[in-house]
């Protein structure tokens, strides 16, 4: 008898550890390197397994959720979580920590401030869709308020990702760009420089956002645990988020 309650433990905690599901998470293409170290550093401290999804913009990934692909914790920011269209709903947000937009520059320039881009010398200025991009939306609304949009117009593009914009600055195709410090502080060696613009647009809060139906599976509570730590934050700090 002892024998078999001793099987039947082994039986229910197995069960248990296999109904807590694994942590499944997913980011824009802008947080794609960062997302990856978490992971990484995620799996090799506790040793359990985590499900890594990829894409483009945050919306796309939003998109494969509403579709089923099994994704339960997003990393993003806040106010993309809150304006992008999904049928899927948010159950918690965990904050990570904050960051800003950066303008950057190609080799070959020099700026000092974003008023320089109205200069003779910048004959093109890049900054990621709105729709898809959290650092599109804020280069829009600094352009706004600031009304140095209306002073370049002629001279600004819009392409779909930050990484498309600093793989523009990169190639020399467009002079100047808004960015953020992810892609600064992995490719800055690459360009001609950088500053970061640390207002005139809505704050952007990094957070943790678990997907409906996830809430109280353990697996995800473990993963935001570890996202809380210091090893955790230290990876984000390098990233620009802190």
């Amino acid at each position: 008898m002892k024998k078999l309650f001793a099987v039947l433990l082994v039986l229910l905690a197995f069960c248990a550890e296999a109904g807590a599901g694994t942590p499944a998470v997913t980011t824009g293409a802008g947080y794609m390197k960062m997302v990856q170290e978490l992971a990484a550093a995620y799996k090799e401290e506790s040793g359990r397994p985590l499900q890594e999804v990829y894409g483009g913009n945050i919306g796309q990934m939003l998109a494969q959720i509403d579709a089923g692909n099994g994704v339960n914790v997003v990393i993003s920011d806040k106010g993309t979580l809150k304006t992008a269209k999904s049928k899927t709903g948010i159950a918690r947000i965990q904050p990570l920590g904050s960051t800003v937009l950066v303008l950057a520059w190609r080799k070959g320039l020099t700026l000092s401030s974003p008023n320089d881009l109205t200069g003779d010398n910048v004959k093109s200025v890049a900054y990621p869709d709105p729709k898809a991009a959290i650092y599109g939306r804020a280069a829009a609304k600094y352009l706004e308020t600031t009304g140095l949009g209306a002073k370049i117009a002629p001279k600004i593009s819009q392409v779909s990702t930050v990484p498309q914009v600093f793989s523009y600055l990169v190639s020399g195709e467009m002079d100047a760009g808004f960015v953020n410090r992810v892609v600064v502080r992995a490719g800055g060696a690459k360009i001609g420089g950088s500053l970061e613009i640390p207002s005139g647009y809505p704050p952007i809060e990094m957070v943790a956002a678990v997907i409906e139906g996830a809430e109280n599976d353990p697996s995800v509570a473990d993963f935001l645990k570890f996202l809380g730590s210091g090893r955790a934050k230290s990876i984000m700090k390098r990233h620009g988020v802190q």
